[in-house]
């Protein structure tokens, strides 16, 4: 190991922020500056401020509103690269492809009216080409077209009782299939575990159904790059969470399951090589390989902090209304050599959230961004600002 979160095998030598300003960056004291900027009071007792990443507006939408919703949809074609940006609000899930934007707002491409139950978002995907979107409940699977339509639905065995059980579907890479995780165990249906299924996305024809050795609240699923993987995570609560990755092999799903029981999965690199988790205890973000899922380098969270923030034992305050620093569940990919880890915490007045961007060749921090990003491992992020309209940043 080289020091206490970095691993010879990945970290070179340290390397400083190199990254060339563009013609327009947007700095604190900028007009175009995004929300969030100030630095949070509760923070600065435990971080390194560092430095404010300089970013740049590529493009905006109209505020996605109920208002926006029913005005028509502008059609588009969706490139390959990253595909749409899917954002839900208040159970209504719209659908943006920033591909061809210009010096107007982006309208969306497509909206989808999710019901009165903004749960239910959730547990929603948007199919690569933004032609419908899958919603998959406790009670449900079904995939609905732009204009309101049932193209098909898969119902489930009623719950034996209520409680918590959220569940999750997904595309894949070409939007062929829909990865649906169904949380049966904690719902009393079937032999006590949960269900992973396959589907077709043109008619909801289950391909393949794989008994998971899980009793899940809720999971988190994302395609890999390579076109034929899955990742699964399965969130117990207290419990654990537990990693999985699937393909489909025929008429089964071959799985093989992570040895870890407290590594919560993030996301996946845009080359396929690698993927993130934080711990379940939320003190450090891995970048493991893929698929063997070897740890590459680890960031503590103790890397983030002030020397005078931690003591010897890693403790930072004995106040007991004071939630100490600690890795978020967010954040991820920027693209295959940049990451996004998010350091959160919260006073007694305060909560707060600071996004650091890192290197993952070097292990250095080059600095943080002002919000919390939504990544598209281009390069690029989407955020939301008080009025409901996204933004497109970049670097530099």
């Amino acid at each position: 190991m080289h020091g206490d979160d970095t691993q010879v095998g990945r970290f070179g030598s340290r390397q400083g922020l190199h990254a060339a300003i563009a013609c327009h960056p947007v700095y604190p004291d900028s007009p175009l500056a995004w929300p969030g900027l100030a630095w949070p009071v509760g923070a600065a007792r435990y971080l390194h401020p560092m430095t404010l990443l300089p970013v740049r507006p590529i493009a905006t939408t109209k505020p996605l509103t109920p208002e926006t919703a029913s005005s028509p949809a502008v059609a588009s074609v969706v490139p390959s690269g990253p595909g749409p940006v899917s954002w839900a609000l208040d159970g209504t899930l719209f659908a943006v492809d920033f591909s061809a934007a210009g010096d107007e707002p982006v309208a969306p491409c497509a909206v989808f009216r999710l019901g009165d139950r903004p749960r239910d978002a959730w547990g929603a995907a948007l199919a690569p080409d933004a032609g419908c979107v899958v919603v998959a409940t406790q009670h449900e699977a079904m995939c609905l077209d732009a204009d309101g339509a049932v193209r098909w639905r898969i119902p489930f065995t009623p719950p034996a009782h209520s409680s918590i059980g959220l569940a999750n579907c997904a595309f894949s890479l070409d939007g062929s299939q829909v990865w649906i995780f169904r949380p049966d165990a904690m719902l009393g249906r079937g032999d006590g575990g949960d269900r992973w299924l396959v589907v077709d996305a043109a008619d909801g024809r289950v391909i393949a159904e794989y008994a998971l050795p899980t009793v899940g609240q809720g999971a988190h699923q994302v395609a890999h790059p390579d076109g034929i993987h899955m990742l699964l995570d399965v969130g117990e609560g207290q419990d654990g969470v537990f990693l999985f990755h699937g393909r489909l092999d025929g008429d089964a799903i071959s799985v093989h399951s992570y040895p870890w029981d407290d590594r919560c999965l993030i996301d996946v690199s845009p080359d396929g090589r690698e993927f993130m988790t934080v711990g379940h205890g939320e003190d450090d973000a891995v970048f493991h390989a893929f698929p063997d899922g070897t740890e590459l380098c680890r960031f503590a969270v103790e890397r983030f902090l002030t020397p005078a923030a931690a003591d010897e034992d890693g403790s930072t305050d004995d106040n007991d209304e004071v939630e100490e620093p600690h890795i978020a569940w967010s954040g991820g990919y920027l693209d295959a050599a940049t990451a996004v880890i998010t350091v959160a915490g919260e006073t007694e007045d305060d909560e707060w959230n600071i996004p650091y961007v890192v290197d993952l060749a070097s292990g250095a921090i080059r600095g943080r961004l002002a919000a919390e990003p939504r990544l598209r491992g281009d390069g690029s992020w989407t955020t939301v600002d008080d009025h409901g309209g996204l933004t497109l940043w970049k670097l530099g």
